[in-house]
């Protein structure tokens, strides 16, 4: 037979966890105990001799089990005081070094076993925390009277009953806790002073119904239950007190053993039955799985609506084994069924197309993106149970934006939740496939307009370029037809004034006009003519090193017959004898002729001047003038082809209206900018700014040279 201590320990290391992970109190000597097979906690507390005193007070002692109260959370005035509670019992354990143990936790807790006032206790020499899930033991449901006494010593119970006192000394704060107030019976719950603000207590008045959690103790033959935190007290009705006695007083302890063997046993059988059915379910689910992931190739494979439809009709056929399945794609506000296994129509009739904004089951899936599982339609409610036929179970699964998924069966219950899993893990292969072909489709029409768009730009391009080929045509034709006869008309009428003379004929008239005319003619040609070369980049502009100051006095020497005879003065202004600008000769020429010839043309008091002089890293000429000026909400306006001040039949000045848009651009061509201020009635003053540059000898000096601006 084995000795009894010996059971004792081998109950007590079977009803604990396998320690590893060990923790040790901090300042926790060697012994040699901690190395010892700990014994139960009710052998350590065994009073044979019936003193109520343990019989191996005294004694160092190893026990192990689940912490009920942490160390330090027992509200007594010792610090570090917990419990310690294993199959067999509890005891109150000393470790004021054991931060590291918390409520719930496994350890072993190796010390001498003390009786002091009553409670016996393990004066804590170290501990070892075992690495397990943390879990707090139950409490024990008691009653007052049978809490009171030294057989639950040390466990964490619950007791509830009425508070027939309230009191405090000079160590804490306390009530008295009885079954009713007529029992002699009685417990304390007492909180020392260093605990009052962690757990209070005058929350509680004499009267009052409590539920007390706590570690039974006792001090001086006075038994107690001490509370580990403040939700450990709670107030309690009527009610559930007759419930707790209730329970308290099912079965004994005999029954409880029997029943125990006989659970145990029907546990067992049912526990094989069960893992001989999962393993036939697990070894059912691999086979589909595997069947599934040899057959949806063909799904992600497909290459329209319709591959897409029947491979999924084909695998839930094939490999889940349901009759029923239907597919049904949104078009034009409705779920309308595309495809639908024959075998469906054998025990369900042909369902009509889904509304998508209506109440539908299928529409609300289609809606929410969710789906839906029915165990057996005969417990929903139907409008028309008969428009289902003989259909009991069926799935729904939306495929996207696309349209749902159904499978349905004859049997209530038939489609299991991994069945559910796959159909819905085959939507979503289905949608994916789809977006696939949307994607596809999209790109194609793409690729088409694309093409289109292609087509159509050589066609502009080609047209564009017939379009360039007419215009240098016309150009050249301009050019030669009409400025050959027009310099000859202008040659005449020149020849033949000065032949008449000063005579008082109309035929001296005449001629004038021919040749005013003509030249009036030939200007607005050679304006036309250099805005479309300008425009066409066939101007060929070069740039080089140019004399501002040079320009601007020889264009003021060529116009001044025309200021002189409208008794106009005409000024050049230079603030130095040279201001080079990196332009092209004859564009500068041209933009100085556009801006003096129109300022003399539109000023009929005063004068017009012209000023050269560097700003900023610019080569500026400067044109103002007296004349008529204009709106300056209008001046945009000025440097658009064929506009005016003065417009219409009834204008007061002549003019084609380019000279300003070829000075623009010619200007810009050049790299630089031009600007107007202008005011009705006061006069206007142009600004042009050029790229200043050095002199020619200086650009020689760095190696400079002329570089071309547009194509030849």
């Amino acid at each position: 037979m084995i000795p009894r201590p010996v059971l004792w320990g081998l109950l007590a290391v079977g009803l604990l966890p396998h320690w590893s992970g060990v923790c040790s109190a901090d300042a926790a000597p060697t012994d040699s105990l901690q190395y010892g097979a700990p014994a139960p906690i009710a052998q350590v507390r065994r009073d044979v001799d019936g003193d109520s005193i343990p019989d191996r007070v005294g004694d160092t002692v190893v026990v192990a089990g689940r912490v009920a109260a942490a160390p330090g959370a027992l509200p007594l005035p010792e610090e570090g005081v917990g419990s310690l509670q294993d199959g067999t019992g509890g005891i109150h354990v000393r470790l004021p070094e054991a931060r590291a143990l918390s409520r719930g936790d496994s350890a072993r807790v190796w010390g001498v076993l003390r009786h002091e006032a009553g409670l016996a206790q393990i004066a804590g020499i170290g501990y070892e925390r075992v690495e397990a899930a943390r879990r707090t033991p139950d409490p024990v449901p008691l009653s007052v009277p049978s809490a009171a006494s030294d057989r639950h010593e040390g466990q964490l119970a619950r007791v509830d009953g009425t508070i027939t006192a309230r009191s405090a000394n000079r160590g804490g704060e306390y009530f008295v806790l009885r079954e009713d107030e007529s029992s002699d019976a009685q417990l304390t719950v007492f909180v020392s002073n260093q605990h009052t603000e962690r757990i209070r207590l005058g929350r509680f008045d004499e009267g009052d119904r409590v539920e007390v959690t706590g570690i039974i103790s006792q001090y001086d033959l006075s038994y107690q239950v001490l509370p580990r935190g403040e939700d450990d007290l709670v107030h309690i009705g009527q009610a559930w007190t007759y419930l707790r006695w209730a329970l308290l007083g099912v079965g004994g302890l005999g029954l409880v053993s029997i029943a125990v063997i006989l659970f145990l046993r029907s546990a067992v059988r049912r526990r094989t039955q069960e893992l001989t059915r999962r393993e036939a379910e697990l070894k059912d689910r691999q086979m589909k799985v595997e069947a599934l992931y040899s057959a949806t190739d063909h799904l992600l494979r497909a290459a329209s609506r319709t591959e897409v439809a029947g491979a999924l009709i084909d695998l839930v056929r094939e490999v889940l084994g349901y009759r029923g399945v239907s597919v049904r794609f949104a078009e034009d506000g409705a779920l309308k069924a595309f495809d639908v296994a024959e075998t469906t129509f054998t025990f369900m009739p042909e369902r009509p197309d889904f509304n998508i904004e209506g109440d539908s089951a299928v529409a609300e899936v289609y809606r929410s993106g969710t789906t839906l599982a029915v165990e057996d339609v005969e417990e929903m409610e139907m409008d028309d149970p008969a428009a289902h036929g003989d259909l009991r179970s069926v799935v729904v699964v939306p495929i996207g934006e696309h349209g749902t998924f159904a499978v349905a069966s004859p049997e209530p219950g038939a489609i299991s939740g991994f069945d559910t899993h796959l159909i819905e893990v085959l939507g979503s292969y289905a949608t994916t496939t789809l977006d696939r072909l949307d994607r596809e489709k999209a790109l194609r029409a793409a690729k088409e307009e694309a093409e289109r768009a292609r087509t159509e730009a050589e066609v502009a391009r080609d047209q564009a370029e017939e379009a360039a080929r007419l215009k240098s045509a016309f150009l050249a034709n301009m050019s030669h037809e009409i400025r050959t006869p027009l310099t000859s008309i202008i040659g005449f009428a020149e020849a033949l004034g000065d032949e008449v003379g000063d005579g008082n004929g109309n035929t001296g008239r005449f001629a004038g006009l021919i040749e005013r005319s003509g030249r009036r003619l030939l200007d607005t040609l050679d304006g036309v003519l250099n805005l479309s070369k300008l425009e066409a980049g066939q101007m060929g502009l070069e740039t080089e090193p140019v004399d501002l100051v040079t320009k601007a006095r020889r264009a003021a020497e060529e116009l001044r017959p025309q200021a002189t005879e409208k008794g106009l003065g005409l000024t050049v202004e230079t603030g130095r004898p040279e201001v080079w600008a990196r332009a092209d000769a004859g564009s500068v020429q041209i933009v100085l002729q556009n801006l003096v010839s129109n300022a003399i043309k539109y000023t009929e008091e005063g004068g017009v001047h012209v000023r050269v002089f560097r700003e900023n890293g610019w080569a500026v000429l400067e044109v103002e003038d007296t004349g008529i000026g204009m709106d300056p909400a209008l001046a945009d306006d000025l440097f658009k082809p064929f506009r005016q001040a003065s417009e219409g039949l009834g204008r007061a000045y002549e003019g084609s209206g380019v000279g300003l848009a070829v000075t623009q651009k010619a200007t810009e061509e050049m790299g630089g900018q031009v600007d107007v201020e202008t005011e009705a009635g006061a006069g206007s003053c142009f600004t042009v700014r050029l790229p200043e540059a050095t002199s020619p000898e200086a650009e020689v000096a760095e190696g400079g040279k002329t570089e071309p601006i547009g194509e030849a």
